[in-house]
């Protein structure tokens, strides 16, 4: 089991560092959450436009997760309790081309500056809650796994430990696992729920620790709400009062499921409730449901539509397994084949063995109740905000249920007494586990980090780089704006020839506008002889998603007439904005104030004959 945690582990900080800040769903948001507990001091409130709310997309979530994480921040000075990621406006959910949501500089290449050191450890949190879900998972499925006639202690064993890998390996929930969420912190309050009611025990207290557990889903997420049929429904099985003595008074049959409940319940309100109560007090209603509905509404889901159905329901089961991203990153078909027949094998296992009496359904209750009640409520939840419902980690409360049934139901076909002896010399069950593992490790480098390119260079790199020294800034007047802080040329200086002028720039503000950039060659006269004009690196990383610390490599083509007489040529540079006509100042130093005209003057080259 240890082995099992460190694989974990391991692989969440292979995901945690190939995968970009707020490249996941909300990330920008849960980030924001964690930012703003660490600079204000408080809870965010939310309202609705024009008003801004404080942690605009994720405010209204409950806060033990970003509480969780807040340590990850505290040790930035308060002025660096923020990060500024400007969003893309080519990302594919606008009609671009790009799947990143966000931009990506220098600053998130090795080695990473504190703000964003802070947002990957900010990251462990949901780390460790993913790990704590893998243990408790376990604990679970070990409870309903018990010896049987003719079973070894290795046979009862396979089964938690199948269950355990399949929530430790679901690339998805790996993903997941190590981004700033509280999605994983759900998953674990659900297992150890699971874990505390399927265990058998009867006592009191362990009706107050599964409130307590009850509680902390409430103030983790609001889809905790599907753990308290679980929690309730155990009050009523561990009474036990109902079904015995029948003689006895109905009051006295009743008593201890009703102790239980009060129990249960009053340990998720005093965890819970205080939250609850300071959304009914802010918003009118305990879940702040208008504010919600307001923001969050997106493409209706067409109900009647058996299309809608069909197309819902594939990215559901993509986005459960691996669809990475904003949920516009998918993995290969061939991924989700693999999946497809561990679900299917596994599935069609359970029923076979709850037919042949071998599986326990009153046992399984909780497991089959878990998983229907977090599909209704992704259902309803689709019914009211839209197609961005259909999200498979929203299916992440009942992952450990899910885990369960489908482990009991590969470890459960029955098998030959010679086939069975087979299947304990191929040891299949660690060849599936040993599958699982390089698909999870494979993902990473197959799919996420080829979608992410780097249009900058890291500052080590950037402070290596060869060419002339230089410096010319540009921007408006009082802005610290960009500079070029080196140029090389390369290229014979020779009439039809082809000059690459490179140019090495840092950014040292946030850009307003989509600058382009104009390379000229003038003579002596100050006509320009040959030019180019465009967008650093063509557009790829338009100058308004620049930050602060941005280092960024642009190449510039200029063609040589083949008639064009020897002599004294100048290169000028400049920044030039085709929506207005206008260029932007060029500073020689850093008054921002002085500006020393509209170009600056790189060199003089000489065109031979």
């Amino acid at each position: 089991m240890l082995t099992l945690i460190l694989a974990f582990l391991a692989l969440c900080m292979l995901y945690n560092a190939i995968t970009p800040l707020g490249e996941g769903p909300d990330e920008r948001g849960h980030a924001g959450y964690v930012f703003f507990l660490a600079r204000e001091g408080r809870l965010p409130v939310q309202c609705a436009s024009p008003c801004v709310s404080d942690v605009p997309g994720s405010g209204h979530h409950p806060p033990l997760a970003y509480l969780l994480a807040l340590p990850a921040a505290l040790w930035l000075s308060p002025d660096r309790r923020a990060i500024d990621l400007p969003g893309n406006p080519r990302f594919t959910w606008a009609g671009g081309d790009q799947v990143n949501a966000a931009t990506h500089g220098s600053r998130e290449q090795w080695p990473w500056d504190d703000q964003v050191l802070a947002w990957r450890l900010a990251r462990l949190a949901s780390t460790l809650a993913g790990a704590l879900t893998i243990v408790a998972t376990y604990l679970a499925a070990r409870t309903v796994q018990q010896p049987s006639n003719g079973t070894t202690a290795a046979h009862v064993e396979r089964m938690p430990l199948l269950a355990a890998s399949l929530v430790a390996f679901n690339p998805q929930f790996v993903f997941t696992a190590s981004l700033v969420s509280n999605d994983a912190l759900l998953a674990a309050c659900s297992a150890v729920l699971l874990w505390l009611v399927m265990t058998g025990r009867q006592s009191l207290r362990w009706a107050l620790a599964a409130g307590l557990v009850l509680g902390l889903a409430l103030v983790t997420k609001q889809s905790g709400l599907v753990l308290a049929p679980i929690a309730l429904g155990w009050c009523v099985v561990a009474g036990g009062g109902c079904h015995d003595a029948p003689r006895r008074p109905l009051w006295q049959r009743l008593s201890p499921v009703l102790v239980r409940i009060a129990i249960v319940a009053g340990g998720a309100a005093m965890v819970s409730g205080w939250w609850y109560g300071r959304n009914w007090r802010l918003y009118g209603d305990p879940f702040g449901l208008q504010l919600f509905q307001a923001e969050f509404i997106t493409q209706a889901f067409d109900a009647v539509s058996l299309a809608a159905w069909a197309g819902a329901l594939a990215t559901l089961y993509e986005s459960f397994w691996a669809r990475f991203g904003w949920m516009n990153l998918p993995a290969p078909a061939w991924v989700y084949l693999v999946y497809g027949v561990v679900v299917l094998a596994g599935l069609a296992g359970w029923f076979n063995a709850a037919g042949r009496g071998r599986v326990s359904v009153a046992a399984h209750w909780p497991l089959v109740v878990l998983l229907m009640l977090t599909l209704a409520w992704l259902v309803s939840f689709a019914l009211t905000a839209g197609l961005v419902a259909w999200q498979g980690r929203l299916l992440f409360p009942a992952l450990p249920a899910i885990a369960m049934m489908l482990a009991r139901g590969l470890t459960g076909w029955q098998m030959t007494h010679e086939v069975q002896e087979v299947l304990d010399r191929l040891h299949p069950w660690r060849l599936l586990i040993a599958a699982l593992v390089l698909l999870a490790v494979w993902l990473p480098f197959g799919v996420i980090r080829p979608a992410y390119p780097f249009e900058t260079l890291p500052e080590p790199v950037a402070r290596a780089w060869r060419g002339v020294p230089a410096y010319a800034r540009f921007a408006r007047t009082t802005e610290p704006g960009a500079v070029i802080r080196a140029w090389r040329l390369e290229g014979a200086l020779r009439p039809g020839a082809t000059l690459e002028l490179t140019l090495l720039w840092h950014a040292l503000s946030r850009q307003d506008r989509n600058w382009v950039t104009f390379v000229h060659l003038v003579d002596g006269s100050g006509t320009i002889v040959v030019d180019d004009d465009r967008e650093p690196r063509d557009g790829a990383y338009p100058m308004v998603q620049w930050v602060a610390g941005d280092w960024i490599e642009a190449r510039h083509v200029l063609a040589l007439p083949a008639n064009l007489p020897p002599g004294a040529y100048t290169l000028r540079v400049g920044l030039w904005d085709p929506a207005t006509n206008r260029r932007a100042a060029f500073f020689d130093d850093d008054d921002v104030r002085d500006p020393e005209g509209d170009h600056a003057v790189l060199t003089t080259v000489l065109i031979a004959e």
